[in-house]
This record gives structure tokens, sequence and C-alpha cells, in this order.
């Protein structure tokens, strides 16, 4: 996994969404769209969130490429599956799932 730090403020008061939403900002800084936080999971005995990663072309989530860890206290990002590594599970899942995935990029298109 890939170190990570970025820090919010008064972090003990954030709900799930808001970890989620700081995944997601993560996501779009450094990996692109396509990708999408999942719904976080709190693992108390280790204090943090640990977020899923899908890949998430439009209108559509073909599977869990990668996760990110929050620290539950301090909001910081501590850790997330290298960008490559999902990037490389993102294109084998879209070969699997290319014609699930061209669907929906129709049904956006007509919308």
């Amino acid at each position: 996994m890939t170190e990570h730090k970025s820090a919010l403020p008064q972090a003990e008061s954030l709900s799930p969404v808001q970890m989620q939403a700081l995944v997601n900002r993560l996501l779009l800084s450094q990996v692109g769209s396509g990708f999408a936080a999942g719904r976080p999971e709190q693992d108390r005995a280790s204090r943090l969130w640990r977020v899923p990663i899908f890949f998430s072309p439009p209108d559509c989530v073909v599977g869990e490429v990668g996760e990110a860890q929050v620290d539950s206290t301090t909001g910081e990002i501590q850790q997330y599956t290298p960008v490559a590594e999902m990037q490389q599970c993102a294109t084998q899942l879209y070969g699997h799932h290319k014609a699930q995935i061209h669907a929906a990029f129709l049904r956006t298109r007509k919308a």
C-alpha cells in the first residue's frame, strides 16, 4: 500500500460519508475518474476506517480494485493500494466486463 497523509480538522466527528468523500478526493487527484470509494467500515481495534476502492466507469460498478485506510481520530489517509495496482486490476476487470461497461456508457449518452 502507498503511504499518504492528508489531514482534516475534527476528524472524530467525521461520518462514513465524509470518509468516503475524502477517499474520492484522493482518487480524483491520484488516479482519475472511473474509480470510486465504497462504503467505509470502521476497525475499532486499529482505529482505522477501511474504505474499499471500486473500478466504476459511468453508470456501472464493475469490481473492487483496492482499499484506503483512514485514521479515525486524525482523518489522515494512512495508506492506499498503489495506483499502478488499481489500474492493472481495472484493466483486467474491463476485459471481463466490456459488454456491461459499453451498455452502461450507451445508457448515459441517451439520458
